[in-house]
């Protein structure tokens, strides 16, 4: 308490600064009032003739943007398509837009490359304006790596390396043919089986020569996602399922258990008695030959879900 007393008695006794000499507490603080003036508030005067100037100069500039955009100056003469194989260059000029277009100023090449990168068969697309009045096209195109048909379907159809259905066709034209789930025929730009599948067997038909000296004829994929591969010879591989991330990668096995039987002399691939051979389980292929006995059913003779196991 005594501290406290002492700390308040020698904060009152602190000098206080002199108020200034001349004014009045109570006189307000004096200074120049800043005001704009009423002649600043108003809009400038600008003289007639320039205004007219003005006008004219930018109706001359319109008219020159018009002369630009219509007159023949940067008018489009040529579209020059460069890499397209299955797209005349009519479709070509339709599907990017360019058709209709008079002017490089009304050319949208990311627009009208992304029209090109719609149709099935592009895969990469440039559309660049050159002067004085040419449009250059370049495109690439997908390549089919094999040739699909639904079930007993006899139609024909090209896949690109995505499995996506590129058009019809009416041979296999030396691709190897796969013969997916019974059911109706794809359509344009369907994906008709999975990407991964089907690379999976193009390897496979790639290296067939090598690992068994055999080429293949075709694979069947049915709709229990059994698959089978069919030799130029006729006789058949029965690998089984191939659906999920283990099936897939099971396949090494079962071809490594196909070359095992070769390379043991258990099996002459070259052999016109040769029926079938089963790596489903790949520990214990079994090989089945015409002469001796009836091959078992085929996995792909399961045509409805319910049929699967």
């Amino acid at each position: 308490m005594r501290f406290r007393r002492r700390a308040a008695a020698r904060s009152s006794t602190l000098p206080r600064a002199p108020w200034p000499n001349g004014l009045e507490r109570t006189e307000p603080l004096r200074g120049r009032l800043w005001t704009r003036p009423e002649k600043s508030v108003r809009e400038p005067h600008v003289p007639w003739t320039r205004r007219v100037i003005a006008t004219l100069v930018a109706g001359l500039e319109a008219a020159l943007l018009g002369w630009l955009w219509f007159g023949p100056a940067l008018a489009i003469h040529t579209v020059d398509v460069v890499g397209a194989g299955h797209l005349t260059a009519g479709q070509v000029a339709q599907a990017t837009g360019l058709q209709g277009s008079s002017s490089l100023l009304s050319v949208d090449a990311v627009s009208a490359q992304q029209h090109l990168l719609d149709q099935v068969w592009v895969r990469t697309a440039t559309v660049q304006p050159q002067f004085p009045g040419t449009v250059t096209v370049q495109v690439s195109e997908w390549q089919p790596v094999a040739a699909y048909h639904a079930g007993s379907s006899a139609k024909l159809f090209l896949l690109s390396s995505q499995a996506v259905v590129l058009g019809p066709t009416p041979s296999s034209a030396g691709l190897v043919t796969v013969q997916g789930p019974a059911g109706a025929d794809p359509r344009v730009g369907d994906h008709a089986i999975d990407a991964q599948l089907l690379t999976a067997l193009i390897n496979m038909q790639r290296a067939m020569p090598t690992l068994i000296g055999q080429d293949v004829a075709s694979f069947i994929f049915d709709s229990c996602g059994d698959l089978t591969m069919v030799a130029k010879r006729g006789w058949k591989v029965y690998f089984g399922r191939v659906l999920t991330p283990e099936e897939f990668t099971a396949l090494h096995d079962k071809l490594n258990a196909l070359k095992a039987i070769k390379g043991n002399g258990n099996v002459d691939y070259s052999s016109g008695d040769l029926d079938y051979v089963n790596v489903m389980n790949p520990s214990e292929p079994a090989v089945g030959y015409r002469s001796r006995e009836p091959a078992p059913p085929s996995p792909a003779a399961a045509t409805s879900p319910n049929a699967c196991k």
